[in-house]
């Protein structure tokens, strides 16, 4: 049977004295007591993973970042590259942010961007949509925008202070499209809001807006400015900079970001009859071409096609994956025009960062701390994971672990396919000396999948259907083995949560995933994890599998020193951070893009 974790895991989503208190579609701030002895809320099972759930405040990552300096061997937290526009203002667009927003992890890499840059001194601004009455918010003015109509939208500020003297300004587009009771991009039934397209323009124009009407400190950020757009739903911001704003003489020094997160979701509104450039969201005749897209359905509006033609920079959250989109097989439609743009050497990839909360040295949500120095919390960690998940207490068998949405992408069918030979004791040493913990939901044939394997292998397969994520933390900090054998993969989290806790990652060799893991069969002697062979098939896993579990349990020396080498691994934000600075200053000494 399944037990409760201690009251040493209970949710860290409480720091600094407040609550996270998480709803499908927003993140709300709430204060709670946190005096000694007063009970600390326990986690319920929320929509989102690992990744999104956990943002450190600006005072935790101020402290942990202090105190890691002090250790023997500190991950690089300090910049190494020196900006040459550190006066230029930085405008981030995003249709979620953590706390206040989030469905997945941009809005965790959005709440990284508004500590991160001005932590590097620029001034900062957040634009995003307003889902919800926050606290500490005021009324900056009203403005009118034109998208399928005059509309009249607030905006809103709250400045977010990094520490003493620096700080972001979060601006808050009102409007009612924006307050919905279901999630931010789709309903209650799960079908997406026939007015996103709408809604998203009215995003893009306040935010192309803000910089030039706000006042905020005194001054207004001008027009010269560096956004960073996120994703289709911020797709329209370079392409009113190029066809409405610099046409008419205005934004003639800034510059547009376009930072794709997924290429698999694009921004596709049709029929043109009703969704046109012009009568729909003001643009001229000139960027027509640049937005309409042959799809499956007919001819179409793509955003992400008229940002990646508008933009003066693509980026891509991993160097592997700026290259697989540039490919028939990963590009979705749109490789011939990124082969373009990387010919142009306008698009590049970043790997993104991990928040500073992911240190197993300092974490208060797993059952004891440990560090590559001293390993001997891990064992109480592994202990206590087996015994609350109700597998077979015993530390000589391999655990291997799962965290992820149940889908087609992340692999897990292949994964299913594998248990059976996982757990039958062949005789090799290796298969059935294994356990296996596989948490998520999604698809409900993967979630039919998950249960039967549970009840099929009783106290060696556990089968997490929803997600907690202490669960997850203590896994990252139990597990031996940390699989993720997706198709394909932009940048992934969880394996550098992993590497960071001593879980060494089995990974597909595609994007991110790529890119964050040494793999032992190409150099042991930094290898950091596993490579599965593409493309991903039931053999290729399996030997992967093995390969690691055999390592595990017959040269356990050679295995802790690859834990040794992945806790090691610095995959914190200053790192990222440092590339950002780089492609800023190349796309500010690039002429702009003009169609």
């Amino acid at each position: 049977m399944r037990r409760n974790f201690s009251n040493t895991l209970l949710e860290v989503a409480v720091r600094d004295g407040h609550q996270v208190a998480k709803t499908e579609g927003v993140a709300l701030r709430s204060e709670v007591a946190t005096e000694v002895g007063t009970p600390r809320p326990s986690l319920k099972h929320v929509s989102s993973f690992s990744a999104l759930t956990d943002l450190a405040s600006p005072q935790t990552k101020a402290r942990a970042r202090a105190a890691r300096f002090v250790d023997v061997a500190p991950p690089r937290l300090q910049p190494e590259y020196r900006s040459h526009n550190q006066d230029v203002p930085v405008v981030i667009v995003t249709s979620e942010i953590a706390p206040w927003s989030r469905t997945g992890g941009l809005g965790l890499v959005a709440g990284s961007y508004s500590y991160e840059f001005p932590m590097r001194g620029h001034r900062t601004m957040v634009v995003t949509p307003m889902y919800d009455r926050y606290e500490g918010v005021e009324c900056l003015g009203e403005i009118s925008l034109f998208a399928d109509g005059q509309r009249h939208v607030k905006l809103w500020h709250r400045y977010m202070r990094c520490d003493d003297e620096k700080g972001c300004d979060l601006v808050f587009v009102e409007h009612p499209s924006f307050f919905r009771p279901g999630g931010i991009y789709t309903g209650d039934d799960g079908k997406e809001y026939d007015d996103n397209l709408m809604r998203f323009a009215i995003l893009s124009l306040a935010a192309l807006e803000a910089p030039l009407i706000l006042s905020i400190g005194g001054s207004t950020y001008g027009d010269k400015c560096v956004f960073l757009a996120n994703d289709w739903q911020s797709g329209l911001v370079p392409v009113y900079m190029c066809h409405k704003y610099r046409n008419n003489g205005v934004y003639l020094q800034a510059r547009v970001i376009y930072v794709i997160h997924n290429l698999g979701y694009q921004g596709l509104y049709g029929p043109l009859s009703r969704f046109s450039p012009g009568a729909y969201l003001g643009l001229d005749d000139s960027a027509t071409p640049d937005l309409y897209y042959n799809s499956l359905q007919g001819l179409v509006l793509n955003l992400t096609k008229g940002a990646l033609l508008t933009t003066d920079r693509i980026l891509t959250v991993s160097p592997n994956y700026a290259f697989e989109i540039q490919t028939p097989e990963g590009g979705f439609g749109l490789h011939e025009i990124l082969k373009i743009r990387g010919n142009q050497l306008r698009l590049g990839g970043i790997l993104n960062g991990i928040d500073d909360s992911w240190d197993p040295s300092s974490d208060g949500q797993i059952s004891a701390n440990f560090s590559a120095n001293d390993m001997s919390g891990r064992a109480v960690c592994r202990r206590e994971l087996q015994r609350c998940l109700g597998l077979r207490e015993d530390p000589s068998l391999v655990i291997i672990g799962f965290v992820g949405r149940l889908t087609w992408q992340k692999g897990i069918d292949v994964l299913g396919s594998t248990a059976n030979w996982l757990m039958e004791d062949t005789g090799n040493g290796v298969t059935g000396q294994i356990q296996l913990i596989m948490m998520g939901h999604g698809e409900r044939l993967h979630v039919e999948m998950l249960r039967y394997m549970e009840s099929t292998f009783r106290g060696r397969v556990c089968g997490y259907v929803g997600f907690d994520a202490k669960v997850e933390r203590q896994m990252m900090a139990g597990c031996d083995l940390f699989v993720m054998p997706s198709r394909y993969e932009p940048c992934g989290l969880p394996q550098m949560y992993a590497q960071r806790y001593g879980a060494l990652p089995v990974v597909t060799e595609t994007g991110g995933l790529k890119d964050s893991v040494v793999c032992f069969r190409n150099d042991p002697s930094m290898a950091t994890g596993f490579h599965i062979r593409p493309p991903l098939t039931r053999a290729t896993l399996m030997e992967s599998l093995y390969e690691a579990a055999e390592l595990c349990l017959k040269w356990p020396e050679e295995f802790c020193r690859l834990q040794r080498n992945a806790m090691a691994s610095n995959f914190y934000w200053p790192r990222a951070i440092d590339e950002y600075e780089r492609h800023i200053d190349y796309t500010l000494w690039d002429p702009a893009t003009n169609r």
